[in-house]
């Protein structure tokens, strides 16, 4: 304030101020509401494990450290919050084989939050927007070949070298 030209006393600026939060309505929590709103410490999750419950229902969470540390967080930050609202969002469009994936995505990329990992699905979802729309609308999908494309890799990776050229001529 003084950089910029005030030069009176800090009761002077005390009253000032006192007048425009009475004119204007504006309050201002004071030290113990402050500390009354303090956020309680909790045992941090894991990455894995906040990955694992950001999409899931509180209630279903067994372990109740786990499920406190979960809605300390979503309660208290609202990135998480947010996150868990557009992962449940996602999960819903996949189950009900409806919704716009556009305006999911055009609404993650303009929002003020970081939110870096869920831009970078986003971006990935973007390069084949039109297979992503096409996941979410048609009722039948290629899962099962995928499964056991890699059912096969398992097998092929797990047998390789076991039965090679060398083990092959030493039997001869």
């Amino acid at each position: 304030m003084v950089q910029l030209g005030y030069n009176g006393g800090s009761t002077q600026a005390y009253v000032f101020i006192s007048k425009v939060k009475a004119k204007y309505g504006i309050s201002i929590p004071d030290n113990a509401e402050i500390r009354l709103k303090m956020i309680p410490y909790i045992n941090p999750l894991s990455s894995r494990k906040l990955t694992k419950y950001i999409g899931r229902y509180l209630s279903d969470l067994e372990d109740v450290e786990e499920r406190n540390c979960m809605e300390t967080l979503i309660n208290n930050f609202p990135e998480p919050r947010i996150v868990r609202k557009l992962v449940q969002l996602f999960r819903t469009m996949l189950k009900r084989g409806s919704g716009n994936i556009e305006r999911w995505i055009d609404f993650i990329m303009r929002s003020k939050y970081r939110l870096s990992g869920i831009k970078g699905f986003t971006n990935g979802l973007l390069r084949d927007i039109r297979a992503v729309e096409n996941g979410i609308c048609m009722t039948w999908s290629n899962g099962t070949v995928e499964g056991h494309v890699n059912r096969i890799k398992s097998i092929k990776r797990g047998m390789y070298g076991k039965a090679g050229f060398l083990s092959y001529c030493k039997e001869k």
